[in-house]
């Protein structure tokens, strides 16, 4: 740990971690004389289904990893998580090395508005979509009236944005870049935690362009480093710490699902990770049979994702869920439900 910066400085970052067994068994009976829990802090993903898999949400002290290929929406779904747990109450931060706020901001605003066109009895095609938000965004006002009244020409901008702002105080986003070390990352958790007075869920969206000042070596062996350094950074700082994960070039090829062993720098990021979702089109994942003899089929998967939980240290792995996609409104649908077809190892199908 020496080669990265958080490491050198780690012990200012967090308390003490060597405790006995008594220390531990009268911490939690006074957390729960207090009404406190005395276990891991949990934020939820807003999946139900998802949720009772990882048997309530992501954890603190845990390293997530997310993979998938190339438009698969593996930012869409991790922004979507940390927009449920915000909106849940808790406190979250991304760290976009991909992405500009506003884009994400627009992507926010849009999700809500199709949200709100759904509760109101309506189909989310009502809603405006993300193209519709980046319009009001790009655009002069001629009326300087602001955004509340600009959001207002867009169906159920209001409501969407009244919704962001109703957390917008818990989600903090980062625009990072190459000075974006595992230090600068944990100096702003750190820095959120003594102000919200909790500790924020975090995405960072992606590992592999985390860099480490003055690194010579090989790339997989920097990997390795911000793998190992982040895991520490979740258990000292007590936060769950999300991160959207690159794939090697031969695990995107034609007729092949992809699975962690396919993550760029696999080896290091199945060790250190506690939960590892994959991503895939669902299209490009069900069995052959499903295909052959209802070509048609095809266009209807189009429509759906497959979460697979790889791993899984606190409760089931191997677990395989679907999500609709609604990409126009920059979110998946809120319902998620187990695959029923028979899935594949290998793709046997490519368009």
């Amino acid at each position: 740990m020496s080669t990265s910066s958080y490491g050198e400085s780690r012990a200012t970052h967090g308390p003490d971690r060597r405790r006995s067994i008594q220390d531990i068994l009268e911490e939690t009976d006074e957390a729960l004389r207090h009404g406190t829990r005395p276990g891991a802090q949990v934020w939820p993903t807003g999946f139900h289904l998802l949720d009772s898999t990882l048997d309530g949400g992501l954890r603190s002290g845990e390293l997530v990893l997310m993979g998938g290929t190339e438009g698969a929406g593996k930012t869409t779904l991790a922004v979507q998580l940390v927009r449920n747990a915000v909106r849940a109450g808790r406190h979250a931060v991304v760290f976009s090395f991909e992405h500009e706020s506003t884009t994400l901001l627009q992507r926010l605003i849009s999700l809500e508005a199709a949200m709100a066109a759904t509760e109101s009895g309506q189909h989310h095609s009502a809603a405006a979509d993300v193209r519709a938000v980046r319009a009001v965004f790009e655009a002069e006002d001629p009326d300087r009236r602001g955004l509340a009244h600009a959001i207002a020409r867009v169906p159920y901008g209001v409501e969407a944005l009244t919704t962001v702002q109703e957390y917008a105080p818990r989600l903090h986003l980062h625009e990072s870049n190459k000075t974006t070390t595992t230090s600068e990352i944990a100096r702003t958790i750190t820095e959120i935690t003594e102000k919200a007075g909790e500790p924020p869920m975090v995405l960072i969206d992606y590992l592999q362009k985390i860099p480490i000042t003055g690194w010579t070596g090989l790339e997989i062996e920097r990997v390795t480093t911000v793998t190992e350094t982040l895991k520490d950074m979740s258990l000292e700082l007590g936060c769950p710490i999300m991160a959207i994960t690159a794939a090697e070039r031969e695990g995107l090829g034609a007729g092949h699902r992809m699975r962690t062993r396919d993550l760029k720098g696999s080896s290091s990021l199945a060790y250190e990770a506690d939960l590892v979702l994959i991503l895939s089109s669902k299209e490009n994942v069900v069995s052959r049979e499903h295909l052959v003899y209802d070509l048609g089929s095809i266009k209807r998967f189009r429509r759906w994702a497959v979460i697979t939980v790889e791993k899984n240290r606190h409760g089931l792995g191997q677990v395989e869920l679907e999500v609709q996609k609604d990409f126009e409104h920059g979110r998946f649908h809120p319902e998620a439900k187990v695959v029923d077809e028979q899935l594949i190892e290998e793709r046997v199908f490519t368009t």
